[in-house]
């Protein structure tokens, strides 16, 4: 990220957050420099030619829809070559295009290959149905969203194929895949700021669309929910949405494999968002409208769900908090437990993010995050009831709730003083309690979620 950008986004901060927030936040960027020394390294030759090579994927055909409007020739142009020049040839590009002008179409026609679809459209409905008519010509088994000036890397559509391919040799049928992304400038040239994302998070999606780009999804999938025109700005999003509400359910239900295993990551770099002064990649004032949307998204979700809870915006723009009524155990039966941090001296003590200081946000905001987490410290602890006798069994004590609020008036609160053989453990003996107790909630079917709101000092 350049100087500018972050002293823009400093400013922004603190505006929104006071300069105390925005110092801290300045202080972590300049301290912690996550992937600084980042570079984008393009497959090799070699590579690309064993890719095309490859007969275990070559089956698996996939769309690519992208909604123009007046897109610049030489944008138009990198992203239907970045197409040509795919190691996996079993595609199509269909371009809806909603411009009054015939900018697109003149470039469009610059390149003969049948694999291009161009649908130009009666008029321009907007980036939600410029994107449903385009849907509507898709033939592919699973199809990628584009933004009109974004790219793909050459061995994208190879990654995602051969994904696919393996998830199927498992009995999967993902629903859903995404990658790894990055930014480059308005030339397509220098790459920065790569977005290395987690394996599905189902907490995470619902606090911040760090999905994003690129993702595939299944084609029928993707015609029946349709892209939502209500949720301009934060469409994307709420399609995700829509689609973890869905599995979630038929989990619920009993109906269908647990979320995590039907969206999948592919962890690699697939795609750049080029950014420039209307993005909001350069610049997230320009769409403050699209945060708003978000959270209009997310309150249509929990309202799918039945959970009763108020959406906030984080301080953090983009990202959001689902502030349940009463205990988030109340609603959530698919959590085994929900825990919070233990701070001494400034400092997280244990899980996730042991030794962060707590005035960090840490990598893209995580640490202010609700997330689901593979530990959690038994000191800062509240435990669904239907887990209650395995903590018991694992500890060899009667049940106590840890989770602790200052807020008199909340009903989580738990208690305000440890019990005495908690206070008694040491760090060594703390740390394989917490870890056996997580493995064995996780083993039993639950979620683990961590809330960094809820913090003990010790």
């Amino acid at each position: 990220m350049s100087i500018v950008q972050n002293v823009r986004k400093t400013i922004n901060y603190g505006r929104k957050n006071g300069y105390k927030e925005a110092l801290c936040a300045a202080w972590e960027r300049v301290t912690a420099r996550y992937y600084a020394d980042y570079t984008y390294i393009a497959p090799e030759r070699t590579e690309i030619i064993a890719q095309r090579e490859d007969d275990s994927v070559k089956g698996i055909k996939l769309s690519l829809a992208v909604p123009a409007f007046e897109t610049k020739p030489e944008y138009m142009r990198a992203l239907i070559q970045g197409c040509l020049d795919q190691s996996y040839e079993n595609w199509e590009l269909i371009i809806a295009d909603g411009s009054e002008t015939d900018l697109v179409a003149q470039t469009v026609v610059e390149y003969q290959d049948e694999r291009i679809r161009y649908i130009r459209l009666e008029d321009n409905e907007g980036i939600a149905d410029n994107t449903n008519q385009a849907l509507s010509y898709a033939e592919g088994e699973y199809c990628g969203l584009l933004d009109h000036d974004d790219l793909l890397t050459p061995d994208a559509l190879y990654h995602m194929a051969k994904v696919i391919a393996e998830c199927k040799q498992k009995n999967i049928a993902p629903v859903m895949l995404y990658s790894d992304e990055d930014k480059c400038d308005s030339e397509g040239k220098n790459f920065f700021d790569p977005h290395f994302k987690l394996d599905f998070n189902l907490d995470l999606i619902m606090t911040n669309n760090y999905i994003c780009h690129f993702m595939m999804i299944k084609t029928e999938e993707l015609k029946r929910l349709q892209i939502r025109k209500q949720y301009d700005g934060a469409q994307d999003f709420d399609l995700v949405l829509r689609i973890v509400s869905s599995l979630l359910l038929k989990e619920r239900e009993g109906q269908g494999k647990k979320v995590e295993e039907q969206i999948v990551h592919v962890p690699r770099v697939l795609y750049h968002w080029r950014c420039h002064e209307a993005s909001t990649a350069e610049n997230p004032l320009s769409k403050m409208y699209a945060y708003e949307a978000g959270r209009k998204a997310l309150a249509d979700f929990t309202k799918r769900m039945g959970w009763k809870a108020d959406i906030r915006h984080n301080k953090h723009l983009g990202f959001y908090r689902i502030a349940y009524r009463n205990c988030v155990l109340q609603h959530r039966d698919d959590l085994a437990a929900v825990g919070g941090f233990v701070v001494s001296q400034g400092k997280v003590r244990s899980g996730l993010y042991k030794g962060q200081p707590l005035i960090y946000a840490g990598y893209m905001n995580r640490m202010d995050l609700y997330q689901n987490v593979t530990v959690l410290d038994i000191r800062n602890l509240a435990v669904n009831k239907k887990y209650h006798a395995l903590y018991e069994k694992i500890t060899g004590y009667h049940y106590v709730n840890t989770f602790y609020e200052e807020n008199e008036m909340s009903e989580n609160t738990g208690v305000k003083e440890l019990p005495q053989w908690m206070q008694e453990l040491d760090a060594e003996q703390l740390e394989k309690l917490n870890r056996r107790l997580s493995r064995q909630l996780l083993a039993d079917g639950g979620r683990l979620l961590l809330d960094p709101e809820n913090i003990r000092k010790i």
